[in-house]
Formats: C-alpha cells, sequence, structure tokens
C-alpha cells in the first residue's frame, strides 16, 4: 500500500517529469524495438509478504512487440485513442459492447534523447505505460497459463485496447452517455480492453498499473478457458451473479501470478475498505459472514457485491497453492506460481462443459447480468457448487484436489459449496 505521503510524492515526480520534457521538439525514434520512458512496476522481493503492494519508479524500459511507435500497433495489440464506446451493459470491469467509433489519432507528444522516447505530456506517458505493461503480460502469460501469446493471437486475433473512450449505455430504448473512470474493463466476445479516463483520486494510474492489467488480461484467459474463446452473448451461465464473481476472482490469481502481490488495487486508489477486502490472501470473512451468504452492497464484511464471491475464490486458491508448498515467491519453475495457476487454467477448460445439477433459472433475460441472485445464497450455493464439483473433477485425484477442496470447504461452508456437490474432500 502506498501511503498518501509516498503517493503525493510520487504525483509530484510524475509532474516535474512531463514539465520538464515538455520543451522541444518531436524527433524520429529508433526502433523498433522502440525504448521509452514509462512507468514500472518494481519485482516484489522475496522477503515481502504477498499481500504487500509493489512500488514504482519511471525508468527506460523496451517493447517486445510494438512495431509503430506513432501509432502504438504491435503484433499483438493496437490502441485506439478517445472515440465512443456503445454497450448494452458494465458489469465490475466486464462490458458487453461491440460498437465503436469516431475514434481520434494518439497524437504521441515525445522527444528522443540519446535513443529513448521521453514522453512531453501525461497523456503520452500514460499511453506508453499502458502499452508495456500489455507487453509485459504478452511476454509471460505462458508461463502463467500455459497459453502463449501466438494461441491467444490465433484465436482473438489483434486485441484493441480503447484509451479513455466515451461509454454510451443503451437500454431499453433509452441511452446514457458515461465518462467511466476509476476503471479498466474487458469487452468479452469482442476481447478488447478498454481503459477509462484518468481520475485525480488515482495515485498509480489504472490504466498503467500493471497489476490491473494483469488482472483484465485474466478475463480475457477466463473467457478462453471456460468459453473456449467465444463467450455467448446471451449465456446463462456467463450472467450468473456467482459466476460472473469466479471470474473476478480468477482474474485477481492471473494478476498475483504475473507480479507477486495479492494487493491489487490499494497502489492505484484508497477507497476506504474496499482495497482491503479485495487483497484476497488477508481477508477473514466467508461465505456465510456476508449477510448470512448474501453478497450485496448492505453489510459490512464485504461491500464488493459479486467480487466477495472471487475473493473468497482467489483465497481458496492461493492458500492451496501455499498449503501445497509451491513457491508463492517466483513465477516459474516446477513449484511456483505460473505452474499452479496453469493447473488451474487447465482444469477450467472442461469445467463449463462437465457442470450438472445447476438449478432453474432464477432470471429470464439471459442477455443481462443477473441482479436478482445477490440475495439468494441458496440458489446461488447451487450454482457455486456445480461449478466446483466441475472444476475439482477436471484438477484431477489427488493432493491438489483434496487440497482445493478443503479451502473451499472452509470458505463457501455448507451453503456456499453443499456437501452433495464436494469431490476430495468430505
Amino acid at each position: 500500500m502506498i501511503q498518501k505521503k509516498k503517493a503525493f510524492k510520487l504525483f509530484i515526480i510524475f509532474t516535474l517529469f512531463v514539465f520538464m520534457n515538455n520543451c522541444t521538439n518531436q524527433e524520429k525514434a529508433p526502433g523498433p524495438p522502440y525504448t521509452a520512458e514509462v512507468l514500472q512496476m518494481n519485482s516484489m522481493s522475496s522477503t515481502q509478504k504477498r499481500s504487500e503492494a509493489p512500488t514504482f519508479k519511471f525508468d527506460k524500459a523496451t517493447f517486445t512487440w510494438l512495431q509503430d511507435l506513432n501509432s502504438l500497433n504491435g503484433n499483438y495489440f493496437n490502441f485506439v485513442f478517445g472515440g465512443i464506446l456503445k454497450a448494452s451493459y458494465v458489469s465490475g470491469s466486464i462490458v458487453a459492447a461491440k460498437n465503436f467509433e469516431q475514434s481520434k489519432d494518439l497524437n504521441l507528444r515525445y522527444q528522443v534523447k540519446n535513443g529513448v522516447v521521453v514522453p512531453k505530456d501525461y497523456s503520452t506517458l500514460a499511453m506508453l505505460s499502458s502499452y508495456y505493461q500489455f507487453d509485459v503480460v504478452a511476454n509471460n502469460i505462458q508461463t502463467m497459463t500455459g497459453y502463449s501469446i501466438d494461441t491467444i493471437f490465433s484465436k482473438y486475433g489483434k486485441i484493441r485496447i480503447f484509451f479513455e473512450p466515451k461509454i454510451i449505455l443503451e437500454t431499453d430504448g433509452s441511452t446514457i452517455q458515461s465518462s467511466g473512470k476509476l476503471n479498466a474493463a474487458y469487452v468479452p466476445g469482442a476481447h478488447q480492453f478498454i481503459m477509462f479516463q484518468r481520475s485525480n483520486l488515482e495515485n498509480i494510474p489504472l490504466a498503467a498499473n500493471l497489476q490491473v492489467i494483469a488482472h483484465e488480461f485474466g478475463h480475457s484467459i477466463w473467457e478462453l478457458a471456460f468459453d473456449n474463446g467465444n463467450s455467448p452473448d446471451c449465456d446463462r451461465l456467463n450472467q450468473e451473479f456467482v459466476i460472473r464473481g469466479l471470474n473476478e476472482g480468477f482474474a485477481d490469481m492471473n494478476s498475483y501470478t504475473l507480479t507477486g502481490s495479492t494487493n491489487i488495487l490499494q497502489n492505484s486508489i484508497d477507497f476506504g475498505n474496499g482495497g482491503t477486502q479485495r487483497n484476497f490472501s488477508t481477508i477473514t470473512f466467508t461465505y456465510n459472514d456476508i449477510a448470512g451468504g448474501v453478497a450485496d452492497t448492505s453489510n459490512s464484511m464485504c461491500e464488493q457485491s459479486f467480487y466477495c464471491i472471487g475473493t473468497l475464490f482467489a483465497n481458496a486458491l492461493f492458500n492451496a497453492q501455499k498449503n501445497l508448498g509451491y513457491d508463492q515467491t517466483s513465477l516459474s519453475g516446477s513449484l511456483a506460481r505460473g505452474t499452479f495457476m496453469t493447473l488451474v487454467t487447465n482444469a477450467l477448460k472442461t469445467t463449463k462443459s462437465n457442470m450438472s445439477n445447476l438449478p432453474s433459472s432464477n432470471f429470464s433475460d439471459y442477455c443481462k447480468p443477473s441482479s436478482g441472485d445477490s440475495n439468494n445464497s441458496l440458489y446461488n450455493g447451487l450454482i457455486l457448487g456445480s461449478f466446483f464439483n466441475s472444476f475439482l473433477t477436471q484438477i484431477g485425484s489427488g493432493a491438489t484436489q483434496t487440497q482445493i477442496c478443503t479451502q473451499l470447504k472452509a470458505n463457501f461452508g455448507s451453503v456456499g459449496f453443499p456437501s452433495t456437490y464436494r469431490v476430495g474432500c468430505t
């Protein structure tokens, strides 16, 4: 967690950095590969607790996959600046949108010093830093999940990243325009990312925070594994309250797997208990604690809606990983974070197709997220039970299955994980 004084100091350095480099004409940058001054996350040390937040720095870095600097277009990613994104709904960090129009030129402003691109304004620094985080994810995604970036590219094509668009929500014939601050998001089906407009509440810009980018990329991996890369527009399971929560928990695990920190949001935004409630290695609440199994905004134990479900899921996986003897300080290796997350991702590939004993649907419109299930803990428990049963079966018998089952049992109890669905533990 960045303290307020440190955050303010970083903001001052950030502002001076932009001001001092805002006085010269733009030159042609050598590359590819391009080297630029960007915001970077310092690696977590082995002595740090996983619940701690990493630190950040401004330093030069070389882009691996960027091919055209001025358009921020590369092998796997292409930035789109501004414009209007038409969406049918926004649910957490998932947006249902297919129609994008009226994009602007990026208009990057920089100077070149000794072959290094130095941004001349905040917007350029933010976009370059954001693109760099996607490069980092691409370079590590196979170690994290078992999917190579080329496999993802063959399924999704080049991924577009919308930087600071306006969002128009279209519901029941009416439209609502939103600037969309304080978040980043993933658009399943379209396989696109959104970096929302900046806010003065941000310490580390969300769009330039590797922890946040890795979380959002986790949603694309969930879609690839759980839905074979083709998330249906109107799919019951994807709209279920608790399944959306599990998706968020998987994305949190993806972020932790890359960065080594479970404290994903505190560096960027200080929003009361929200960051603490999302720091999944230190939570103490259970499914029963959140108002008798209810995960909504009316309780004090967790005020993060369906994210609470995901936090419990991520906590169970994290504790199982630790108890199984994985090295939680290392990304790569035979018993490291990436190895464990690859097992989880592989199990997810056949989880959906093998889910059984589902209750009758509790909502009728499969084209919109379910909003009425947050206060139905028994119904949600049957959905969770079906998911956990299939997931554990795909993990396979043995110590991993037993340990994950034990942790899920501890977190979700008899209501959130009914005994009839348990595989690998009693």
